[in-house]
């Protein structure tokens, strides 16, 4: 059978090198430009190329069709100019002459970070990657297309920047996304409003890359989001960490809620004069403004250190990240960490020299005292530092099983407490519910204590794939896990398969796929339904003539079904014989499904009628 292609106009299936569809009529030209694969050609017997969406410094962007699956697809294809020379004409791509281990080298880290991302499945703010291929020596990585319209087209369109409750509305799910990222180990490094995209699923996060398209200096042509890339990115002699996408995510808090873009980080360490998101915008929070200059500082170990973390910090105020007092005061000024230097100094200054004029004054005029006086000021100290010391007043109650807006708006809480929260997912408590605080309910507290909150994010949960259907059991079940569904919590039944299923295909599934499970140890049970082996295929044996005992034993050591309908006898079968069966003699049928009808005949055969026996015995005596 000819490889068939899809058509990206109907749909239909086309065979491979058609100059046009015989459905609809589109005719096929190849647009794309010289060293990309051809639109309408085949890759991996799978997927059907289209247009050239884009290229960067590490390959070529396709739109796609997945012909098993039959929906379109995203392909990126691992080609980086600066170390691949040209394209065979089998569409083989060729590295540079003393650049090929660099070559298998970076293209591996390709194929690492995208098979990490499939194990990653469909996952609450992240574009779904749904497979990598390797072929044409290279690697080829498959995701769903991107929806909707860029964040920085979202953002042009608006007259007034996003207050602070629209901007975690928006991006809380970008934030979920790079936090599950860093739970697997991997880093995004490029994250910037021209990489998340408004859908009509809420914000994703797209553009994924290996580390040499995100770091300046190194072998492939770096792509940085200017404004956007953490310092560390301009450099391959520093190390990146979660912090690097912090950074990112920071600054785009900070354009979406200031409505200016941020300024390059190569630049604010030259000079950092990027005003604070307060000063841009006084409708801002403060504690909003100095949590985004602490994700947004300079040195990444000054930074808050994790997604999680700044979501709190945006969310809700709290000591641990509302900044240092620097940060504060410069947030109540309203000026730049510069401008804030220079009036640090020039206050330093005229202090000085205020404190010298006023000893000076006090040395020449100051009275002689007798040592009684200077002994008595000296033993009222005690008592005053007595009076300063800190009363710890107030029992603190239990916050857990409460939701956190009950307990952080409350005024009463609020004259005693500054809260930090931390938020996880919980199968016990719902979303927006306390599950555990720090210190715990009974401390005595004094004013202004800390109390660390850990809120539920509900239970976590995931989707079970659409596309599961032409997939192995094995691979189902591996789908399954990488999703985070327990290995305990996954079932498999075996059906009796009447020779319609192959031997352990699947057949259904409970939940049925694209339902969301709460997943753990503790989450919902998914069972599988496969098809069990398939009946034998067996030769009618002869059976019309025979003895019903004999064929009853031919039948049931064959395997075969059978249904015996007992008939007077009017044949010369002696009684017992089988003289009918509803399945030729040779016939192929399954053994154990299907069901033979036989009929045997019971009684003696007939004798001969009165006429017939008349005549018969007249003839024989006439004989």
């Amino acid at each position: 059978m000819a490889q068939q292609i899809i058509c990206d106009h109907c749909m239909s299936n086309v065979d491979l090198g058609a100059q046009s569809c015989p459905y609809c009529g589109k005719r096929f030209v190849n647009t794309n430009p010289a060293g990309a694969l051809p639109a309408h050609s085949l890759l991996a017997g799978r997927y059907t190329i289209g247009r050239c969406l884009g290229l960067d410094g590490e390959g070529i962007t396709y739109s796609a069709i997945d012909g098993k699956e039959m929906r379109r697809v995203t392909i990126k294809e691992y080609v980086p100019v600066s170390i691949c020379a040209a394209r065979a004409a089998d569409g083989r791509v060729l590295p540079r002459a003393g650049r090929e281990v660099l070559f298998k080298t970076t293209r591996m880290d390709f194929a690492d970070l995208y098979r990490s991302l499939v194990r990653l499945g469909r996952t609450e703010g992240l574009v779904t990657v749904l497979d990598v291929v390797e072929t044409n020596d290279t690697a080829y990585a498959v995701r769903e297309p991107d929806e909707g319209a860029p964040l920085s087209r979202y953002l042009a369109g608006r007259e007034e920047p996003l207050t602070q409750e629209e901007a975690l509305v928006l991006l809380r799910p970008v934030v979920y996304g790079v936090d599950a990222m860093h739970r697997m180990g991997l880093l995004h490094r490029g994250i910037s409003p021209d990489t998340i995209w408004i859908t009509p699923q809420g914000a994703k996060l797209s553009g994924f890359a290996t580390q040499g398209l995100r770091t300046a200096g190194g072998e492939i042509k770096c792509q940085l989001a200017d404004g956007y890339a953490a310092p560390e990115q301009y450099s391959v002699a520093e190390f990146d960490g979660k912090y690097t996408d912090v950074y990112s995510l920071a600054a785009v808090f900070y354009r979406v809620m200031t409505g200016i873009e941020p300024l390059g980080a190569n630049l604010r360490r030259m000079d950092d004069n990027m005003p604070s998101a307060r000063t841009a915008n006084r409708e801002l929070p403060g504690f909003v403004s100095a949590a985004l200059a602490r994700a947004m500082r300079l040195v990444p170990a000054e930074r808050i250190q994790s997604a999680s973390e700044l979501l709190a910090a945006l969310t809700a105020p709290s000591r641990e990240v509302t900044g240092s007092k620097w940060d504060q005061l410069r947030e109540k000024l309203g000026m730049t960490d510069r401008q804030l230097k220079i009036l640090g100094i020039a206050a330093a200054a005229a202090l000085l020299v205020i404190i010298i004029s006023v000893i000076a004054i006090l040395n020449l005029n100051r009275p002689r005292k007798p040592q009684s006086s200077s002994s008595s000021s000296v033993s009222s100290s005690p008592a005053s530092t007595s009076s300063s010391a800190e009363v710890k007043d107030y029992t603190l109650p239990s916050f857990t099983g409460k939701q956190v807006q009950d307990v952080t708006g409350n005024t009463e809480y609020l004259k005693y407490c500054m809260f930090s929260t931390e938020y996880e997912f919980s199968d016990e408590y719902d979303e927006g519910e306390i599950i555990s605080q720090t210190p715990s309910a009974g401390t005595k507290i004094g004013a202004n204590t800390v109390v660390k909150l850990v809120v539920s994010k509900g239970a976590e949960t995931a989707t079970i794939p659409e596309d599961i259907g032409g997939m192995s059991l094995g691979d189902i079940k591996a789908k399954l896990y990488s999703l985070g569904i327990a290995e305990n919590k996954v079932q498999v039944v075996t059906q009796e398969n009447d020779g319609t299923y192959a031997e352990n295909q699947f057949i259904k599934m409970d939940p049925v796929p694209g339902t969301a499970v709460k997943i753990g140890d503790n989450g919902d049970a998914v069972t599988i339904y496969v098809a069990g082996k398939p009946p034998a295929q067996v030769k009618m044996p002869a059976v019309v003539g025979k003895a019903r005992a004999d064929v009853e034993s031919t039948l049931a050591s064959a395997g075969i079904k059978y249904h015996i309908t007992e008939v007077a006898n009017t044949t010369s079968y002696a009684s017992g014989t089988v003289i009918e069966s509803s399945v030729a003699e040779g016939t192929t049928i399954r053994a154990g499904v299907d069901t033979v009808e036989l009929k045997v005949v019971v009684g003696d055969p007939p004798g001969p009628t009165d006429d017939g026996g008349a005549g018969a015995g007249g003839q024989n005596s006439g004989g």
